[in-house]
């Protein structure tokens, strides 16, 4: 019971807290007094012109940080990007090496077989001017 009635009173106290609470904003027209009870927050006095400037200021401010906020995921974005580009690059540079390779070894067949082709012509010539002086000499022999 004893539990209870603390509760009980504990969310008396709270709510009364909350029901003497000041309502913000509040209006104090020219030639009006008010007294307000600064407890817990600061109070600012300001003109219209002071407060349609604050107002114009915390509006361009929200507009600020929501472009800010979509440059930071576009950032985010091409971050991303280049981080794909970057993997295709390492990519593209290994298939490059390979078909480097594969050029080189191409390249070192062909010359063998330049080299090979070189050495079929002369013996072809050779053998060519062999079928000719065998010929001129079976004539001159008869």
């Amino acid at each position: 019971m004893r539990t209870l009635n603390t509760i009980l009173l504990f969310l008396l106290l709270s709510f009364s807290y909350i029901a003497h609470a000041q309502k913000y904003p509040v209006v104090v027209l020219p030639g009006e007094q008010k007294v307000l009870k600064p407890e817990i927050d600061t109070l600012w006095v300001l003109k219209d012109s002071q407060l349609k400037k604050a107002i114009t200021a915390a509006k361009k401010l929200k507009i600020t940080e929501e472009i800010n906020a979509e440059l930071y995921k576009k950032v985010d974005l091409l971050e991303q990007k280049n981080l794909i580009k970057d993997s295709l690059i390492i990519d593209l540079k290994e298939d490059r090496k390979f078909y480097e390779n594969k050029w080189n070894t191409c390249q070192q067949d062909v010359d063998i077989l330049i080299k090979q082709n070189k050495k079929q012509k002369l013996f072809k010539n050779v053998a060519l001017a062999g079928i000719i002086v065998a010929f001129i000499a079976g004539f001159l022999i008869k």
